[in-house]
């Protein structure tokens, strides 16, 4: 890295299955890996900003070659306040943070961050369940980090409580729980891309063909997530 590429973009997610068995969406493993994509191709459209990687390549596969960091510590707390001090350390000044399931995240979001710490230290990017989608700061995140209510509605909160003068970005949703796909799936989405991926993780499998006379040999097959009511709490 140069001196004069003092700016990164922290991917920090699992691996497309990974993530969506953790998030009990199964049939989402195209969506993530969409996700995964797109961030990097959205820091490969800003001048002056790397791609570093903590934990699988997006999509598993590498776009730009980016920098990797190996995911440490014992939570998801320790493991966020690490990845942090890693890229500080590696001579990052600017750090943007952002997971692998967004999949409507753009190098619009990206630039508006980076463009926030050109007069503050820290930016986020709320989520409409309270949390946070981005996580930006140009100083140290220990303080920042620290105490923070992780993947509960209180984390956007917490982290305000904590900034001080921070400085907030659009909203935008991520992708936690079957409810989430259940919403993208209700949106009239521009996005050709992503309409595609939705349509292929719901589309039923149907029998190839019907006897004469007689019943169909199969029923209609969705994946299993698409009978799944939305959970009882976040």
């Amino acid at each position: 890295m140069s001196q004069a590429r003092s700016r990164c973009v922290l991917l920090f997610s699992r691996a497309p299955r990974a993530e969506a068995c953790a998030k009990h969406v199964r049939s989402a493993e195209p969506l993530f890996a969409l996700a995964g994509r797109r961030v990097a191709e959205a820091v490969a459209a800003l001048p002056g900003v790397d791609l570093v990687v903590v934990g699988p390549s997006p999509g598993g596969e590498t776009l730009s070659s980016p920098t990797g960091l190996a995911q440490r510590g014992r939570g998801f707390a320790e493991r966020l306040g690490n990845a942090f001090a890693d890229a500080r350390a590696l001579g990052y000044r600017e750090i943007v943070a952002v997971p692998g399931d967004l999949p409507g995240l753009s190098a619009a979001h990206l630039a508006a961050a980076f463009q926030a710490l050109a007069d503050r230290a820290i930016v986020l990017g709320p989520s409409p369940d309270g949390g946070v989608y981005l996580i930006g700061t140009a100083e140290p995140a220990e303080g920042l980090l620290s105490g923070v209510r992780w993947r509960t509605r209180h984390v956007l909160a917490d982290l305000l409580a904590r900034a001080g003068d921070a400085r907030l970005l659009e909203r935008l949703a991520d992708l936690d729980r079957p409810a989430d796909l259940a919403r993208l799936e209700r949106q009239r989405l521009p996005d050709r891309e992503l309409r595609a991926v939705l349509l292929a993780i719901r589309r039923p499998v149907l029998p190839r063909a019907i006897p004469a006379g007689g019943r169909p040999r199969a029923q209609l097959l969705a994946p299993p997530d698409a009978q799944r009511g939305p959970p009882a709490a976040a």
